[in-house]
């Protein structure tokens, strides 16, 4: 009789090509390492020949890779994963670190700016008018801050209203027309604090720029300010944030036009407001305000705009 031939069993991983001993420790292997798949079983060999251990699933494409849980970035085995992970970690840590610094920084610079505004009036009476653009939040109250942040669309108009025409501001009192045919505001230089003509389609870019970064100055007290976002409802921040994100829009001809029709309108009905309040600026005599008018212009006024006037509510 033929001698009984030595048989070894030997179980191979299928996907790492490492060999063990027994089934158990494939199995093993497999849970710690590709757990999402089950050995059958190995197979006697003879004459000491290979032969790998079989799966239930050996479609690669159903295999899930070890992938990092920081970036998400996929590796043929854990090990690689591993050390990437210590390093992708502590880049993560890093940015998050810089993000929070420089939010930090950002926050402490609207406190700063809002707690240091100098409102304009000074000892004598006298005021000392701010420049378009240059205006603030401090001394809007919640009630005005609401009113502007729910207008949805108009939001830009009535930002204008409750900061450049609000009685309680007069230091923000920056510019007005007396005649809306004309083809000029009449507007404070901020630097010699005495009034010069300036053309009404240059100039309301400025305004219109002017209301958009207050309403980005408001989203970003909604973003830093816990106490300040309670009080604003998310139906108004959703409508802030799709102001911001549709800033462009405002700049297209047809909506340009109907904002420059409102902003001159409101700044004809709020003159008497305004030139009151530049006679604490030096004696004033109102003709010195007079802009030069052009009767062949016609009026702008688009009749169809939901515009703000002097027939709204007193601020």
């Amino acid at each position: 009789m033929d001698k009984k031939v030595n048989q070894k069993l030997i179980f191979r991983c299928n996907y790492c090509n490492k060999n063990y001993a027994s089934s158990s420790s494939l199995c093993n292997h497999n849970k710690k390492f590709h757990n999402e798949h089950v050995v059958e079983r190995g197979s006697f060999v003879q004459n000491n020949e290979v032969v790998c251990g079989t799966f239930e699933v050996l479609d690669k494409k159903l295999y899930k890779l070890p992938q990092c849980k920081f970036c998400n970035k996929q590796f043929n085995d854990r090990s690689n994963k591993s050390k990437h992970e210590k390093i992708c970690k502590n880049k993560i840590i890093l940015e998050i670190t810089n993000i929070k610094n420089e939010n930090e920084l950002l926050k402490s610079q609207i406190i700063n700016n809002i707690q240091n505004i100098n409102n304009g009036i000074i000892n004598n009476n006298q005021i000392i008018i701010n420049q378009v653009g240059k205006e603030t939040l401090d001394g809007l109250s919640l009630k005005d801050i609401l009113s502007i942040t729910k207008d949805g669309n108009n939001m830009p108009i009535t930002c204008i209203k409750k900061v450049n025409f609000n009685k309680k501001f007069p230091e923000n009192h920056s510019f007005c027309t007396t005649t809306l045919e004309g083809k000029h505001f009449t507007r404070i230089n901020h630097k010699t604090q005495k009034p010069e003509k300036i053309n009404k389609v240059d100039f309301i870019n400025e305004v219109l720029d002017s209301s958009l970064r207050f309403i980005n100055n408001i989203s970003l007290m909604i973003e830093f300010d816990e106490s300040f976002r309670d009080n604003i409802p998310l139906e108004h921040q959703q409508k802030i944030k799709d102001i911001l994100n549709n800033q462009n829009k405002f700049h297209e001809a047809k909506n340009k036009k109907a904002f420059f029709n409102c902003i001159n309108d409101m700044s004809y009905n709020f003159k008497d407001i305004i030139l009151e309040t530049w006679k604490l600026i030096q004696p004033l005599d109102n003709k010195q305000c007079e802009i030069e008018t052009d009767s062949e212009e016609p009026p702008l006024i688009d009749e169809n705009f939901n515009y703000m006037s002097s027939s709204d509510d007193e601020l």
